[in-house]
């Protein structure tokens, strides 16, 4: 369905009903966007793993709190001067590993929002903003895009384009940083403790992306959220990025624009850069 003259969005959430939820015909689910799904497939998820994550009263009530955001951020993101015009959002349910990012189609970069991975206003405000960015990042500079695993991976590519994503929903969304990096997936006093943690090893996190700059391990957990007691394997990378881009913007005297117009192999030499002068 059509969104005003901005936005397209393209609702697989009736498939799902008939082909998951009813038939339990995850082939036939796939057929409603077979561009979609191989690239979750590939990147995001397992297909043997695939089951039922929502009801379809919890369907209906996502894609009411979805498309209610969505509403909202788009006169948000015209505010700021991004093109919204045939920005491409798709909605479908996933199997619960991930909340979304954004994918090529032929020429263009599709957001893509799994419904299962927003159960409040405020995930929906800022995550599905932070989705967006990412499309419009590869959009301008098409090279943060990935094209296989190990790229997908690269540790200076997730701290620049999470870092943008992050850094560009706190100033479009007006929030502060600890909003725009965990929405309130944490409670006040455990967002509190890790921002103090990230602060407190700041020196130590610099280091760590440093001598893994050109890596894709699999094993560096700093854009994964699998330890919450060891920040190093709890999205210090998304803390790491924001203040990369943070500086970026400062020190260039950057708006929105110039920020995710800047080409990746400049980006990459500013961050270097930048990580050398931190740690003492």
């Amino acid at each position: 369905m059509k969104w005003q003259k901005f936005m397209n969005i393209l609702d697989l959430t009736e498939s799902y009903i008939s082909e998951i939820f009813k038939a339990k015909d995850l082939r036939s689910y796939e057929r409603s966007y077979p561009a979609l799904f191989s690239h979750y497939f590939k990147y995001w998820a397992k297909r043997k793993y695939f089951s039922n994550h929502l009801s379809k009263n919890e369907v209906k009530k996502r894609k009411l709190l979805v498309i209610e955001a969505l509403k909202d951020l788009e006169k948000r993101l015209i505010s700021a001067r991004f093109e919204m015009r045939n920005m491409d959002v798709v909605l479908f349910v996933g199997q619960g590993t991930t909340i979304g990012h954004a994918f090529k189609d032929g020429n263009k970069f599709i957001v893509w929002l799994p419904l299962e991975g927003y159960k409040t206003k405020l995930q929906a405000k800022i995550f599905i903003t932070h989705e967006i960015i990412h499309a419009l990042h590869y959009s301008h500079s098409p090279d943060f895009y990935f094209n296989n695993i190990a790229e997908k991976r690269s540790v200076i590519r997730q701290l620049i384009t999470e870092g943008m994503a992050t850094y560009l929903s706190m100033k479009v969304l007006k929030e502060d940083e600890g909003v725009a990096l965990w929405a309130d997936y944490l409670t006040k006093s455990k967002l509190k403790i890790w921002l103090q943690e990230c602060r407190q090893k700041e020196q130590q996190l610099y280091k760590l992306v440093l001598k893994n700059f050109s890596s894709s391990n699999p094993k560096i957990g700093l854009f994964y959220a699998n330890d919450p007691t060891d920040i190093v394997n709890y999205r210090a990378g998304y803390y790491v990025g924001l203040r990369l881009v943070e500086a970026v913007a400062k020190e260039g005297s950057l708006d929105n624009q110039g920020l995710i117009n800047i080409p990746r192999s400049n980006f990459e030499n500013i961050a270097k850069k930048w990580l050398q002068k931190k740690p003492s």
